[in-house]
C-alpha cells in the first residue's frame, strides 16, 4: 500500500506469521475457565498470560481504570448470562495515569500536547483506587441482573512485580 505507516506494515507481517500458526478456530466464543477479567487497557498487562491461561479461556473487557461504568456493567450482566462468565474479577493496576492525576491537570495537559480544547472533556479519574475498587466490586456483587451463580472478586496487578494482590 502506497504510504503504508512502517508499524502498519509490520503488523501485516505479523499477522501474517500468526495466520501461518494459528490453531484456535475451533475455540468456543464461551469463556472456558468461566472467567471475566475486567482491567486496565495498559499495556503493560497482558491478561492472558497474568494467570497462565490460553486463547479462550476467559472474556476481557478493557478500559481506562480498570473500572465500572454503565456500558462495562450491561457487557458483564450479558456475559454472566450468556458466554459462561461465573467468576468476575475487577483488576485494576498499580501507578495508573487514570489515579495519578487531576481533571484540571490532566486537561491542560491534553490541550498542550494536541492544541484542541479539552475543557469539557471528563475521563472517569480515580481518586482513591483501593477505595473504587471495592465501590466497584460491592455494586457488581449487588446488581439485580447479574447471573446469581456469579461470583465477584477484587484484585490489583502490580505492574512493577507482576503480583496480583487480592482483595
Amino acid at each position: 500500500m502506497t504510504n503504508e505507516p512502517k508499524l502498519l506494515a509490520e503488523l501485516r507481517a505479523a499477522n501474517a506469521a500468526y495466520v501461518d500458526q494459528f490453531a484456535a478456530a475451533s475455540v468456543p466464543g464461551r469463556a472456558g475457565q468461566r472467567l471475566l477479567l475486567i482491567t486496565c487497557m495498559d499495556s503493560r498487562i497482558v491478561p492472558h498470560a497474568v494467570f497462565g491461561l490460553k486463547e479462550g479461556d476467559m472474556k476481557v473487557i478493557r478500559n481506562a481504570g480498570g473500572q465500572l461504568n454503565p456500558e462495562v456493567l450491561n457487557d458483564i450482566v450479558l456475559a454472566s448470562h450468556v458466554l459462561d462468565c461465573e467468576c468476575i474479577v475487577i483488576m485494576p493496576h498499580t501507578r495508573c495515569a487514570m489515579a495519578s492525576q487531576t481533571l484540571d491537570g490532566l486537561q491542560a495537559a491534553l490541550t498542550a500536547s494536541s492544541g484542541k480544547d479539552f475543557s469539557t472533556f471528563e475521563p472517569r479519574l480515580i481518586d482513591d483506587p483501593l477505595e473504587k475498587l471495592a465501590r466497584d466490586v460491592a455494586q457488581l456483587q449487588s446488581h439485580p441482573l447479574l447471573n446469581e451463580a456469579a461470583t465477584v472478586h477484587g484484585a490489583v496487578y502490580d505492574v512493577d512485580t507482576g503480583l496480583v494482590n487480592w482483595l
